[in-house]
């Protein structure tokens, strides 16, 4: 009986010892989505200029970084304006806003908001889709994947 019990228990301790780095590692999974900055506002400032507030403060270099930030036309399959990608494009380094199209600063040094200013007027009337990625909060490690997107139209 008790040889029984001590490899009940055995089997036990296993049988923890290999859920627990799933657990963990679960635990962290959601920590990280959980610190992942997202677009939360996205508004026109000026004919040429939109300001972009993440819900929580980000890494000013990737917030700044013209690489992590896509306009997309929803309604031309060539992007025309201030677009680098048309309507049925997908998201990929080479498609990503430059410097020589717009440059982009922190507002009030807040780490939270940021001003695009573009080299041309956003044409009125058109409508686009700003798309984010890779951006993450001070200090955090690369990440891959999107901080949101926003439509909006030119005023």
């Amino acid at each position: 009986m008790r040889n029984i019990f001590i490899k009940l228990l055995l089997c036990s301790l296993l049988a923890l010892s290999f859920a627990a780095p799933d657990q963990a590692s679960a635990q962290q999974s959601k920590k990280r989505q959980a610190q992942i900055p997202m677009l939360s506002q996205l508004s026109q400032i000026s004919p040429n200029q939109l300001q972009v507030t993440y819900d929580q403060p980000v890494d000013q270099t990737k917030g700044t970084t013209p690489g992590n930030y896509w306009i997309q036309s929803t309604t031309e399959v060539t992007p025309t304006g201030i677009a680098t990608l048309g309507k049925n494009d997908s998201v990929n380094n080479g498609n990503a806003l430059t410097a020589d199209k717009v440059m982009i600063q922190p507002v009030a040094n807040n780490a939270q908001s940021f001003m695009l200013t573009f080299k041309q007027d956003i044409p009125k009337g058109m409508s686009y889709k700003m798309i984010i990625c890779y951006v993450t909060q001070p200090g955090e490690p690369p990440y891959t994947g999107a901080n949101g997107s926003a439509v909006f139209v030119g005023q």
